[in-house]
């Protein structure tokens, strides 16, 4: 509202500089007022009409005029231009004997004189009056020339506020995105941009409390999980004691119980280290890395995998050795928690897969079953934790967990995960590590 009351004082002083200036141009002589041709004609109407011939020396120089033969109808004399005294004989043709089509006619006694009138002002000297003969729209094109200058500068300037403010929400708006708690929120100029500052502001406030309420239940879900595992374990201890007295004393029947009890006592003990392994306060996995060779690798993982069952098959299709920086233990640890769901969901006489390629980059494991593939669920929240499709959670020994862990030992080793079902829709597991550059020179 500033601007356009400021425009439209502008607009309205250049009028009045016009208004004065014309004024201004009148008293000095400069301008002929509008009517001064009318009350020049006044003036010397009673001379020309008592004169014989209409002598030029008696018309005042304000006066634009042609003189005619009454007889003859021919022009005598003239100061118009050559548009005015076409326009001058035209008048001397109509049968009005005084003021036509902006002449005014006085007759002598042998000659008729048409004096031009027109009602606006004029310059007051005669060259100028016929070069530029209305002043008046010359200066109103000059006066809304330099107003258009105004407007467009105050355009430009307005325009640069405008980014300016619009520059100070976008970044406000990206630390937002950002999630950047180190917001300083900025003077605004307009009332409007104040109200979206205003609502970031108490977005960013909102987000804030968000992330604070999200930090602490975090920390007490690690707490929680910490102590339950602390409390598992300690009982765990006890029954582990005291089976391993009782199975002394066993006889041959209770054998098969006591390897029962056993071995769930091993499989709680196994859910509990992968609890810890996962680590929920999201610090990394320790490793200790080494540059191994593919190959060596395989070897290992194969006399691993081999007391899982002997449905698994190792397919080595690296066309020469090359090396990765890995910890040994940790990754065999997670491609077996792979290879143990691929061996629980294929049948007994399908075998697991294990195929290892060379990428660009890259070595791939892609670990494929026979069993029914990944749900659309799966496939996207299958390496989440504590996510498993056995929702009882009695069928099986998985509780969520294996996935989970093996993917974050993959990240840790610059890696990638991906579930996904082949063209038999069997389920399939792809990691991606990557290889050390200078490994095939060094084989060289």
């Amino acid at each position: 509202m500033k601007w356009i009351i400021q425009l439209g004082l502008v607009g309205l002083l250049v009028l009045i500089f016009n208004v004065e200036f014309t004024v201004w141009g009148i008293n000095h002589q400069l301008f002929i007022p509008a009517n001064e041709p009318i009350n020049k004609a006044k003036e010397i109407q009673g001379e020309i009409v008592k004169a014989d011939y209409i002598n030029p020396r008696m018309i005042p120089s304000e006066l634009d005029y042609a003189i005619f033969n009454k007889r003859t109808k021919k022009m005598v004399t003239s100061n118009l231009s050559f548009r005015n005294q076409e326009k001058a004989k035209s008048a001397l043709q109509s049968s009005e004997k005084d003021r036509v089509n902006s002449f005014i006619r006085y007759d002598s006694q042998y000659e008729t004189i048409m004096i031009y009138y027109n009602l606006k002002v004029q310059f007051m000297d005669p060259i100028l009056r016929k070069t530029l003969p209305n002043p008046g729209i010359w200066l109103s094109v000059l006066s809304i020339l330099l107003y258009c200058m105004y407007l467009i500068w105050n355009i430009r300037n307005f325009s640069r506020v405008i980014i300016q403010e619009n520059e100070k929400l976008i970044k406000v708006a990206r630390k937002i995105k950002e999630r950047d708690l180190n917001i300083a929120f900025p003077e605004v100029r307009f009332n409007e941009y104040q109200d979206v500052m205003n609502a970031m502001e108490s977005l960013s406030e909102a987000l804030i409390k968000s992330i604070h309420k999200e930090i602490e239940i975090t920390n007490l879900k690690s707490e929680q999980i910490s102590y339950l595992v602390h409390d598992i374990k300690i009982p765990l201890t006890v029954i582990k004691g005291n089976i391993e007295l009782l199975e002394m004393t066993r006889d041959e029947d209770a054998w098969e119980s006591f390897s029962d009890i056993m071995n769930s006592i091993h499989q709680i003990e196994r859910y509990i280290q992968e609890v810890i392994d996962i680590n929920l306060n999201n610090k990394p996995i320790h490793t200790n890395k080494e540059e191994v060779s593919v190959r060596n690798f395989l070897c290992k993982l194969e006399t691993e995998v081999s007391s899982l069952g002997s449905s698994i098959m190792v397919n080595d299709f690296t066309e020469e050795e090359i090396f990765f920086l890995v910890d040994e233990e940790l990754l065999v640890r997670a491609i077996n928690n792979i290879v143990l769901n691929g061996v629980e969901r294929t049948p007994l006489h399908e075998k697991v897969k294990i195929t290892v390629r060379q990428g660009n980059d890259c070595v791939l494991f892609i670990i494929s079953d026979r069993g029914p593939g990944f749900s659309e669920e799966a496939l996207r929240k299958g390496t989440e934790l504590f996510y498993t499709e056995n929702y009882g959670r009695t069928h099986n020994n998985h509780y969520g967990l294996g996935l989970t862990f093996t993917e974050k030992v993959i990240k840790q080793h610059n890696g990638r995960m991906t579930l996904r079902n082949d063209s038999k829709h069997f389920g399939e597991v792809l990691m991606e590590l990557p290889v050390i550059k200078e490994s095939a020179e060094r084989c060289g």
